[in-house]
């Protein structure tokens, strides 16, 4: 979890830069949720690729959420 500069509450996934599937799995990812756009997904905000880091940078959703509006409270 991380803030942006506009007070935009964000989700940081770090991939594995040390697997062999690391960086293409990077690349998928990036390429499929960027193509993506539905009301039941995150926004993608961007990704960052520096040295051995992996990072892409989501729309934050807390724990269960998305579960809570699907199938309501539990």
């Amino acid at each position: 979890q991380g803030l942006l500069s506009d007070g935009t509450v964000i989700a940081v996934k770090q991939l594995s830069s040390g697997s062999k599937q690391g960086n293409r799995e990077f690349l998928n990812e990036i390429g499929m949720i960027s193509c993506l756009q539905h009301p039941n997904l995150v926004k993608l905000y961007g990704c960052c690729i520096e040295g051995d880091q992996l990072l892409v940078v989501y729309e934050y959703m807390e724990n269960n959420s998305l579960a809570h509006v699907l199938f309501g409270s539990y």
